[in-house]
């Protein structure tokens, strides 16, 4: 897999992004802990990651575990995603406590899964982002009126548009394929509670109000002992509010620089 690096210290903080993203989600947040080790990855089938074999979430999570392992030899892993890799890093930290240092769960996606048919599902939330344009030019512009783009600048823009390609009939159409993000979100939509309802380690959820009625039944029940920030947003919180996204990132990870030094100490 691909991925946007920024070397520092601390344990090793691994962001996976959610469906129809990549990598350059993550570059105002990493831009914003400029101290810290950090790896955003390309998931499979996004950005310059190559296809999965499998989509079904255990198999996707097994397979990210294994990629990023070597670090997790020299140190323990914080887990973090929003939305897909949201409940991928939770099922990675249930399943490899001994690599998991914490967790860091950005607007997850349902645990208990979701009961819209995965065809319907993607033509909602992602038909605008498929194309195909006749430019870069249109494909921009058709992406700005979306939700996840309300804040356009000079990050979302090289974010979208490594999300494109440009195919041989010189139409421009999204890298991933409607037919993969409908194997995605049909495993995305299946229940894994029993798998991340084993999270132990310290976790953070920061997710939006405007999904607070659905993230408190079918989330935060499940991982009790998490702290919790809801900040004024919309699901894309690393685009729609990003400096209150920032600020509770921050102050979670230097609250948990300091309980390490007590420990260590």
């Amino acid at each position: 897999m691909t991925a946007l690096e920024q070397r520092g210290s601390g344990p090793p903080i691994i962001l996976m992004h959610g469906a129809a993203g990549n990598a350059l989600w993550f570059k105002p947040l990493i831009d914003a802990l400029p101290a810290r080790d950090v790896i955003a990855l390309d998931m499979p089938g996004h950005g310059g990651s190559a296809n999965a074999s499998s989509w079904e979430m255990e198999d996707l999570a097994e397979r990210v575990f294994k990629a990023v392992s070597p670090i997790a030899t020299a140190s323990r892993i914080i887990w973090g995603g929003h939305s897909w890799g949201g409940k991928l890093a939770a099922m990675i930290a249930a399943t490899h406590p001994e690599a998991t240092h914490s967790l860091l769960l950005i607007e997850p996606s349902s645990t208990s899964g979701i009961a819209i048919p995965a065809e319907m599902l993607v033509d909602m939330m992602f038909g605008s982002e498929l194309g195909p344009w006749n430019s870069l030019a249109e494909a921009k512009n058709s992406a700005r009126q979306l939700p996840q783009y309300t804040n356009w600048n000079a990050d979302l823009e090289r974010a979208f548009e490594r999300g494109v390609a440009s195919g041989p009939d010189g139409k421009w159409r999204a890298r991933i394929s409607r037919e993969t993000l409908i194997a995605i979100c049909a495993a995305i939509g299946r229940d894994h509670s029993a798998i991340v309802r084993k999270v132990a380690c310290p976790t953070l959820f920061v997710v939006a109000d405007e999904s607070l009625g659905w993230q408190e039944p079918s989330n935060f029940t499940l991982i009790p002992h998490a702290n919790r920030v809801v900040i004024r947003s919309n699901h894309w919180l690393m685009s729609n509010n990003p400096a209150e996204l920032h600020r509770a990132v921050s102050n979670w990870l230097n609250a948990a620089d300091q309980r390490d030094a007590q420990t260590a100490a």
